[in-house]
């Protein structure tokens, strides 16, 4: 691929802009306005052929086909309906379209119920609209795929791909995936499973889109450092795919295809669109709500903790968030001022002597950690997720945090609510791995409710949000330290 002048790449021969997979994204969203909107007038005029009121009718259709549009591109957004780069099978191409399609109508439904001039509408809509406008859709994305093949055939859209493990079997994968058409793969380095510690050097400097890793017997916890670090780098650049035994996969696992191909796909979130649109908005009411439950409370401890012990009501402390980015964790200070000036980060236990009276008292019902839920509103956090770590304990256990550090910490989350103080670092690790293979937003509102339930009525609360990065073994941290 040959960069240009100016906001352009050469593709074999054809100049596109930088943007490319936007204006073929504008591309896909034409075709299904076109076909949509015939869909629409097609069956209204059908359903109306033999209607008196006709003129009132089209008045009608002219009214919805906006609205309805305008959900279905919105919803289709989120979906990735209009993604140039989804290599899903036609089963996955359907259950995406349709579940936009389900959203788009619901939505509608929803807000006729709330509008008079909507209802009236819907009152004249025809419920076969649905199916017809699905097949239509579905229709359009197959359209739009045959035409970039057609476009594209001489002069293919390459995707810059590396391959590490069974060199033989990646090929084999994409020359599957060439017989398709339109977006192909270009291997521009192949790695056996022993160079994984060079992985990330070769996406950065190559500036890869796609890595295929061959050998599911891969060392994960390196692997997983260096998608970290490429992706600290170049956050949402590419996509990972990994081959699998359909025999040894487990239920729960993420398992998709690619072009009927059996693999794990990794993409730059672990979370697609949709379930990423669900849990910001989840997030962001449930903090609204906890806010203004607690704001009260908030007062109370913050005058509480100024009355209690010299220093500053609010304490500041570096974590690491999403891809590695530092940022500020806010709490109210629960310990004495200067506590870590001498010995640097250590271990904090229940009993800490550090910890001053009233501290033990917010620390006990997680009070402590109220003030997070404004950084959960400017998206630094979310409510629920792996707890944020500080950088000193990310360096020491790095290869630990790959994929724990591929979406946004939490104020509490899976392993906070099942751990105590001294929770083993594999224990809690394979709490956050199978929070994030099994995320839904009922998890979500099912660890919410646990962390409640624990901090109110269980005997040890204090195993719950206050569980830092400082569940670490002592002894090694203190042995770091003299080294």
């Amino acid at each position: 691929m040959k960069k240009t002048k100016g906001s352009f790449f050469k593709l074999n021969g054809i100049r596109l802009p930088n943007g490319a997979e936007n204006i073929l994204a504008l591309l896909s969203v034409f075709f299904d306005a076109i076909i949509l909107n015939s869909v629409f007038a097609n069956i209204f005029i059908l359903w109306l052929r033999n209607t008196p009121q006709v003129e009132i009718y089209l008045s009608s259709y002219y009214q919805v086909r906006y609205y309805l549009f305008g959900f279905y591109v919105f919803f289709g957004l989120i979906n990735g309906v209009f993604s140039i780069r989804r290599f899903n099978a036609p089963s996955d191409n359907f259950a995406c379209v349709t579940r936009t399609m389900l959203l788009t109508f619901f939505t509608f439904y929803m807000a006729a119920f709330f509008s008079r001039e909507l209802a009236a509408y819907a009152h004249t809509f025809p419920r076969a609209i649905f199916l017809l406008s699905t097949a239509g859709s579905i229709c359009s994305i197959f359209l739009l795929r045959a035409v970039i093949a057609v476009l594209f055939k001489p002069h293919p859209l390459l995707l810059k791909t590396v391959i590490i493990g069974d060199i033989a079997e990646g090929r084999r994968i994409i020359k599957h995936l060439h017989r398709r058409g339109g977006i192909r793969f270009r291997i521009l380095k192949t790695m056996a499973s022993s160079e994984v510690d060079e992985l990330a050097s070769v996406v950065l400097l190559k500036h890869i889109h796609e890595v295929f890793v061959t050998d599911p017997a891969i060392n994960l916890d390196k692997f997983w450092a260096q998608i970290y670090y490429a992706r600290k780098e170049k956050p949402h650049a590419f996509n990972v795919r990994i081959t699998i035994d359909t025999r040894k996969a487990s239920g729960t696992v993420g398992l998709h295809s690619l072009e009927d191909y059996p693999l794990i796909t990794i993409p730059s979130f672990p979370l697609n669109r949709f379930e990423s649109f669900c849990k910001r908005a989840f997030d962001v009411c449930f903090s609204i709500f906890a806010l203004i439950i607690t704001f009260p409370v908030m007062l109370l401890t913050a005058l509480c903790v100024r009355l209690d012990s010299p220093g500053p009501i609010f304490y500041k402390q570096r974590r690491v968030g999403l891809y590695g980015k530092d940022f500020d964790v806010i709490k109210f200070r629960s310990m004495r001022m200067g506590s870590e000036s001498s010995n640097g980060p250590v271990v904090s236990t229940s009993d800490d002597p550090r910890i001053s009276k009233f501290g033990k008292f917010i620390r006990h019902f997680g009070l402590d950690e109220l003030p997070q839920f404004f950084l959960v509103l400017i998206g630094e956090m979310a409510v629920v997720g792996p707890r944020p770590e500080r950088p000193f304990f990310v360096d020491e256990y790095f290869e630990f945090q790959g994929r724990r550090l591929s979406v946004k910490p939490g104020v509490t989350g899976l392993a906070a609510v099942n751990s105590r103080y001294y929770l083993r670092l594999v224990d809690k690790v394979t709490y956050d791995y199978y929070y994030l293979d099994n995320y839904s937003l009922i998890l979500d509102i099912k660890i919410v409710f646990q962390t409640i339930w624990v901090l109110l009525f269980k005997e040890n609360r204090k195993k719950l949000i206050g569980v830092e990065s400082e569940q670490f073994e002592s002894e090694h941290c203190e042995k770091r330290r003299e080294e």
